[in-house]
């Protein structure tokens, strides 16, 4: 149907709502029971005794958030007095949508600032334009699928800043991207390795440098053993590696003149100096280290001496990139630990059995650890009384830190990630009154060597058979809570709530309902549907209720007669009802009517629907959106051309209040669109102050006068 005006709007807005507060002269905030959903404070009327405050920032009061994010807060710029009667009335607590609509700018710039010269706009098919001080400064377009971002001007470079105005990047017209150029850091670019790896990098940074500097690499690839050399003036290239004459596996050279030659047993690569064979070593002569208090000799045949300072050496530190051998040579003599000469400890072999052995009476081996720059002891092997003794605070770990067995002197703990498993080829006792805790205290089992207590919170009983009880014997809890069977029927006893908790589903059979006070109420399926019987059905979520009908209707019935039908039509929600004849009415909670959907195809509001009357914005060209602001006005500021209007709809009605400043004798010049009498364009009231109003019929393709009424008095 067609409409005079702008369309109408898209939305339905519930019942007004109304809070009331007393001030106590301090408080200044104040929570809605309800959301305002559009509009901000400019949607709510507030009174304080019954007088009006005017909303705002800077004005008696403001919307926003409460404690729960939702937009329900009101706070005002002065504490109400003790006692005022503050009370609000809000219509906005609630926006149901039918149908969005979109907006095409056709082209058309989207204006960002004041004075119009920075926008966003697509003239272009298929680019779009930035604008900024009235210049094109990047167009983002793309060719045959890749994304490109151009700066129109030529000589012009694309720099990017931090927001303390340092420059971090720039892609110069030069043809080079520069990196840093300020006076806080040099320039430096980082190449990250894999994540999966950590987060270290490779950078390249420039140095402080008298000149700037280009290095030109070489075209080639170079060969093997090649290195990169300059010509001083940054041209790169491959140079083969200097080498001499025999020179390989990094020998020894032994030979003087121009033919030198190199030892082949002998080699040293500039950390390492290599012997292939043997070094001997004459008798009474020593290998030294640093100095000469510190060598490797020999005195005797079957001897190796290691001596420090000359005496024996306090340690002996034996690096290797592979194993450390020890061989005792004879078999039992095994390698011994001696202390001023005291044989401390011998490790040894057994029928290739390895025993650690301490050779002291009654003494401990400990073992002890650096904890945080501290020795500490972890466990010993007690040779006083033959037992593994493990250090008070300390722990007995199996694979995992959440696998262990610890003690603090008195108490004996066993950790454990998952299972702890007992194996027993007869009973696990437990001596009678001590129990089996779980948790705490509170999560006991315990035997008096008669009856069997189990204590806890909640006891969970898990089976890969039945739990059997016998008949007539059942199980209760606390009393007058009892879970009973006589063989036939199962009785569950409550005096209060009966709590279903299932990770899964609970079934019930086909043609087996659940039961509420008499079979009046009742909840029971067959296989294919389900039915629900009562005389009210009431339905109460603390979030969201969902219908989902699986692509088929939602039926409303009255009476076993449906009534009303909605249902999906290529994602169109359709409401419509079923009885022939009859409307779809929306009524106020006192029963007035609001809308009525005629079964004659047509819509009837009991009062008026209107649309605010909208202020253009004063420009050179006037931008007029007839689909947003059918009824508008604007002030001349000076001589304007009135652009063709956007987002009109065929047969709409739309009005334009056009006033003079407080100069007067401003002028329109009208866009083509606008058709007037006789093809003549009207002469504006040149009077200061004064207005002339215009209303229009858009039939498709102009806006057609339909009335003027010109040199109005506005006020």
């Amino acid at each position: 149907m067609a409409y005079i005006g702008q369309q109408p709007f898209q939305e339905f807005t519930s019942i007004p709502t109304k809070d009331s507060f007393t001030g106590d002269g301090s408080t200044t905030t104040f929570d809605l029971a309800n959301d305002v959903v559009r509009g901000a404070e400019n949607a709510l009327e507030v009174f304080i005794n019954n007088v009006r405050q005017e909303p705002g920032s800077g004005k008696s009061f403001t919307l926003g958030v409460d404690g729960s994010n939702n937009f329900r807060r009101i706070t005002f710029s002065a504490a109400p007095a003790s006692g005022a009667s503050i009370y609000v009335i809000n219509d906005k607590t609630n926006l149901t949508a039918i149908a969005p609509v979109n907006t095409d700018f056709n082209g058309a710039e989207l204006v960002l600032d004041a004075d119009a010269d920075t926008t966003l706009h697509a003239d272009t098919d298929d680019e779009i334009d930035v604008r900024v001080a009235g210049n094109d400064i990047i167009t983002i377009k793309q060719s045959s699928g890749d994304g490109i971002l151009q700066i129109p001007t030529d000589a012009k470079d694309l720099q990017f800043l931090q927001a303390d105005g340092f420059k971090v990047a720039e892609i110069n017209d030069g043809g080079f991207l520069g990196i840093g150029g300020n006076s806080n850091a040099a320039g430096e670019i980082r190449i990250f390795e894999d994540t999966d790896n950590g987060s270290n990098y490779v950078g390249i940074s420039a140095p402080n440098v008298t000149t700037s500097r280009t290095y030109i690499f070489p075209a080639a690839d170079g060969s093997s053993g090649t290195h990169l050399t300059t010509d001083g003036s940054g041209n790169l290239s491959w140079a083969a590696s200097l080498s001499l004459a025999n020179d390989s596996n990094n020998r020894v050279v032994t030979g003087t003149g121009s033919g030198l030659n190199g030892e082949a047993n002998l080699t040293f690569d500039g950390s390492t100096l290599a012997l292939t064979g043997a070094m001997t070593v004459s008798t009474n002569n020593t290998i030294a280290f640093r100095d000469s208090g510190l060598t490797i000799g020999s005195n005797a045949d079957g001897d190796l001496d290691i001596v420090s300072d000359g005496t024996a050496v306090d340690s002996i530190n034996i690096e290797s990139a592979g194993g450390i051998t020890l061989d005792a040579g004879t078999a039992g003599s095994g390698i011994i630990y001696e202390d001023d000469g005291t044989e401390m400890m011998r490790i040894h072999n057994s029928s290739s059995d390895v025993i650690l052995e301490s050779k002291v009476s009654d003494k401990d081996i400990i073992f002890k650890v650096n904890d945080g720059g501290s020795s500490t002891e972890v466990f010993r092997v007690d040779g006083d009384v033959s037992a593994l003794l493990v250090a008070s605070g300390k722990e007995l770990r199996f694979a995992d830190s959440g696998e262990k067995i610890s003690g603090n002197g008195t108490d004996l703990t066993l950790n454990s990630g998952a299972d702890i498993n007992l194996t027993a080829t007869t009973d696990i006792n437990i001596p009678a009154n001590v129990g089996l805790t779980f948790g705490d205290d509170a999560e006991k089992i315990e035997g008096d060597g008669t009856d069997l207590t189990i204590a806890g919170n909640n006891i969970n009983l898990t089976a890969v058979a039945d739990v059997v009880v016998p008949a007539n014997v059942g199980i209760t809890f606390g009393s007058g809570e009892k879970i009973e069977g006589d063989d036939t029927d199962l009785t569950i006893t409550s005096g209060a709530k009966i709590n279903l908790t299932a990770t899964s589903d609970i079934h019930v059979p086909n043609n087996v309902g659940i039961v509420f006070g008499g079979d009046s109420e009742k909840i029971e399926g067959d296989g294919t549907d389900m039915t629900i019987s009562a005389n009210n059905l009431t339905i109460d979520a603390a979030a969201d209720i969902s219908f989902d009908a699986a692509g088929n209707d939602f039926k409303f019935l009255a009476g076993g007669t449906e009534i009303l039908n909605i249902t999906n039509s290529s994602s169109d929600v359709v409401i419509k009802p079923i009885v022939d004849a009859k409307d779809i009415i929306v009524q106020q909670r006192d029963g007035t009517s609001l809308v009525e959907f005629n079964d004659g195809a047509y819509s009837k509001f009991t009062a008026m629907a209107y649309f605010p009357e909208a202020t253009l914005t004063d420009a050179s060209t006037i931008s007029w959106n007839v689909l947003t602001s059918p009824v508008a006005k604007v002030t001349l500021g000076a001589n304007r051309t009135l652009g063709a209007a956007t987002g009109s709809q065929a047969g709409q009605f739309v009005s334009l209040l056009i006033i003079q400043d407080g100069t007067g004798s401003r002028t329109v010049t009208f866009n083509a669109a606008y058709e007037f009498k006789d093809d003549t364009a009207p002469t504006l009231t040149t009077t200061a102050n004064k207005g002339d109003l215009f209303v229009f019929r858009y039939n498709g393709s102009k806006f057609l006068e339909v009335g003027r009424n010109q040199n109005l008095t506005l006020s």
